[in-house]
């Protein structure tokens, strides 16, 4: 037992000297191996191109009892109007000389995207010497376009070129003598951009209204709160019976419905700021009413919208028919708004009247047709929209933006806004528009002006007006008018009031005053 215990302590000393041989830096050879991966990297391109080609060009022969313009198609090969202006096609310049009243040209613009990768396109049209721009309907696959159509997706290596893209150039029949002698040089630009395409999740209307839940929405992106936007294609609907209601407070009477309180209910908090995004289009609403008498009274007139709180909603290539009132359950824990409320390429054969529902209201190359209100034909007014006065502090909805942009208005009043500025400067822009508001032949006092902002009966705060090419017809008594002496519609020049071109240059605008026989002037101009 004693020799073995010996020759465990001889082996564990010589272990030690071996390790203190390693560490003083004896001649010692350790085994080493290498292996490499190689990883090649480029950069990706975005190259998109447009060219126009397969110009058309049509002139009236005839207007049908719908009011429809009859066309000689003279495709084959000379692009000669029948008044004798011409259309010429070179490379990507086409030039219109001479239109006349009722001459349109189609082309096509393809667009070939060449990039490596797949991008988001749109068509961005800007117009110079807009004197003409004004008159002309312009409009690419079917839908009136002003200013930049939506963002489409286009795969690497693809191409869009077919009748869908059709763009048209139209001098409507109904251009008057102030079109004469006119000119404008308009410019379409594709612009391209990489990037995630956010394609909007699509919904019928039954499911909106019976189905769809928040969390059926999904995220725009990962670790970001705002959701993909909802588009609903709506088709033909009619006013029927809403009996919606919770803690006294909903809508009961004849409407349109679109949602539930499976998106918006009584003491629901609102969403943040354009999280939530509902696109409604392709469609007609038809109200239950062809007329009211007065904002204080009216009925059966809703569009009822029961949808998040700060929701940005969007009405495109929708026509509307009858009287329309647009409302959102408001009664949640604060009061709830639409963040926007946006009208693109719509057609109103009717009027707006209520409370304003939104912060900021776009109307977006929209068309107002003449009408006359069924039972008050002096409440004709295309829009007549009230601020929110109801609630205060965090209740309060104040209107922030109005942008009137690229719109045409025929009617007998002006479009009218009222009792803005409570808490809020509110920004108005009103540009690009046409406006033909004849007087009514019982009228005594004029009122057929284009556009009327009312700062309500105690003005509290001024308003900023941006306005630049604006036309009126003769018809029309004035561009803007107001009140001087108090109401709902009063002007009150206040520290502060900003009014200026489109370039941000300050003007001075000689309105009418509201209801005078003596056609009374004031000025709109900037105040310090």
């Amino acid at each position: 037992m004693k020799n073995v215990k010996r020759n465990v302590i001889v082996s564990a000393f010589m272990a030690i000297a071996l390790c203190m041989s390693i560490v003083a830096g004896a001649t010692f050879a350790l085994f080493t191996s290498n292996s490499s991966v190689n990883i090649a990297i480029t950069s990706g391109n975005v190259e998109v191109v447009a060219t126009a080609s397969n110009l058309v060009v049509y002139s009236p022969t005839s207007v049908n009892e719908n009011g429809i313009v009859d066309a000689t198609d003279a495709s084959d090969g000379v692009k000669t109007f029948a008044n004798g202006g011409t259309a010429t096609l070179t490379g990507s310049e086409l030039k219109l000389d001479n239109m006349t009243p009722g001459d349109k040209a189609t082309f096509k613009i393809t667009v070939k995207n060449k990039s490596t990768v797949a991008i988001k396109y749109r068509t961005v049209i800007e117009a110079q010497d807009e004197g003409l721009f004004a008159g002309l309907a312009i409009n690419i696959g079917g839908k009136n376009t002003v200013g930049a159509t939506e963002w489409q997706k286009l795969e690497a290596n693809a191409e869009i070129s077919d009748a869908e893209k059709a763009c048209v150039i139209e001098l409507p029949v109904t251009a008057g003598s102030e079109y004469r002698n006119k000119k404008c040089t308009l410019k379409f630009t594709v612009e391209a951009k990489q990037g995630n395409v956010e394609i909007p999740m699509e919904a019928t209307r039954s499911a909106l209204n019976d189905e769809l839940t928040l969390n059926d929405i999904p995220l725009a992106k990962e670790g970001e709160t705002r959701r993909l936007p909802v588009s609903v294609t709506m088709g033909d609907v009619g006013a029927a019976d809403i009996a919606y209601s919770e803690n006294n407070s909903g809508y009961t009477g004849k409407g349109v419905m679109l949602g539930s309180t499976k998106l918006n209910k009584y003491g629901t908090a609102p969403a943040g700021a354009g999280e939530y995004s509902f696109i409604f289009k392709d469609g007609t609403i038809t109200s239950a009413v062809t007329g009211y008498t007065s904002i204080d009274d009216y009925e059966n007139t809703s569009v009822y919208m029961l949808v998040p709180g700060n929701s940005n909603v969007t009405f495109e290539n929708m026509t509307f028919n009858g009287v329309v009132s647009f409302d959102i359950q408001k009664y949640t824990a604060p009061w709830s708004n639409l963040n926007s409320i946006t009208f693109k390429n719509c057609t109103f054969n009717g009027i707006i009247i209520g409370t304003c529902p939104a912060s900021n209201v776009p109307f977006d190359g929209c068309v107002f047709n003449a009408y006359t209100n069924t039972i008050s034909a002096n409440n004709s007014n295309p829009i007549w929209w009230r601020e929110d006065t109801e609630g205060s502090g965090n209740n309060a909805n104040p209107i922030k933006t109005f942008t009137f942009v690229n719109n045409k208005v025929t009617g007998t009043r002006p479009v009218k806004i009222e009792r803005i500025g409570h808490t809020v400067s509110p920004v108005f822009t009103i540009m690009n528009n046409t406006f033909d508001v004849s007087r009514q032949a019982d009228d005594t006092v004029t009122k057929n002006m284009a556009i009327n902002i009312g700062m309500g009966e105690s003005p509290k705060l001024p308003f900023t007006l941006i306005d630049d090419g604006n036309v009126i017809s003769s018809n029309t008594a004035a561009l803007y008018t107001a009140s001087l002496t108090g109401g709902s519609n009063w002007y009150k020049p206040l520290s502060g009031m900003k009014v200026v071109d489109g370039k941000g240059n300050a003007k001075t605008i000689n309105a009418m005053v509201w209801k005078t026989a003596t056609d009374e002037t004031f000025e709109l101009k900037s105040i310090d």
